[in-house]
């Protein structure tokens, strides 16, 4: 497969770079940095980067560096002709995702690709990838999801996996707040904490390890800015999906989330 490039400073850049450079995959990056930090953005790269690109692998650290992979200072969308396939690799605003099929060519093929898993999982081709767009062209593209993942789910249309990747971190974060609050029930009942623990454990019995799942918001580490920030996506994934969606939910989490206290297993 050829004219495949990476764009974007996000951490799990540099790992899908090096897991498809060690299946065998010609592969050119911008903006990648390398162990050490570095990351060439010059002009004269992203000239080169352009030169020949088919499929846009990009993963951004945010909006912003998307705009300018995208349509501002680099503009690969607007400028490159060879580009036939966009592929969104990070969690971005499902709005905002969706958004993109109205300022994109409709010649360029759109798939986002949200990660579930850590950077370390990322490495070792263990994460989970969701993805939206055409079952044709996910399928074109499957020889590489196959290498970066260990596991895809397609979700729907083109934004659907954004949407769905910022519910699966609202359920991840609301069943972290509440197994809280179980183990403070079972603290006052008498019942050995860890017995809980195990029990939760078995129940999550052929899932991926907890330090490779999702951690939105843990426990005694949520701020204002992450809990407002996980809220405001939730409720930017229901009005994309619904008109007048009930929005009680991701409220009454907030609330949750701003009361709950840091734990420490005994």
């Amino acid at each position: 497969m050829n004219g495949i490039g990476i764009a974007g400073s996000g951490r799990i850049a540099r790992s899908f770079t090096a897991r498809l450079i060690e299946a065998g995959m010609k592969v050119t990056t911008f903006g990648v940095s390398t162990a050490d930090g570095v990351a060439d953005r010059s002009v004269r790269a992203a000239q080169s980067f352009a030169s020949g690109l088919q499929t846009l692998i990009l993963v951004p650290a945010d909006i912003a560096e998307t705009e300018a992979l995208l349509f501002e200072e680099q503009g690969f969308a607007r400028n490159t002709k060879s580009l036939g396939t966009i592929v969104v690799a990070a969690t971005l605003s499902p709005r905002y995702v969706r958004a993109l099929r109205g300022r994109i060519e409709s010649r360029i093929a759109l798939i986002d690709a949200p990660v579930i898993g850590n950077g370390r999982a990322a490495d070792e081709g263990r994460i989970t990838l969701f993805l939206g767009g055409s079952q044709d062209r996910i399928a074109l593209l499957k020889p590489v999801f196959e290498i970066v993942s260990k596991k895809t789910v397609r979700m729907g249309g083109f934004g659907s996996a954004m949407a769905a990747k910022v519910m699966n971190d609202f359920l991840s974060a609301t069943t972290t707040a509440v197994t809280r609050i179980a183990l403070d029930w079972a603290e006052a009942q008498g019942i050995d904490e860890a017995r809980i623990v195990e029990l939760a454990c078995q129940g999550g019995e052929g899932a991926d390890a907890p330090e490779d799942g999702p951690s939105y918001c843990p426990i005694g580490q949520q701020t204002e800015n992450s809990i407002e920030m996980l809220i405001q996506e939730v409720e930017h994934a229901f009005d994309s999906a619904l008109a007048g969606a009930h929005l009680t939910p991701p409220r009454a989490f907030e609330d949750m989330m701003r009361n709950v206290k840091s734990r420490h297993l005994h």
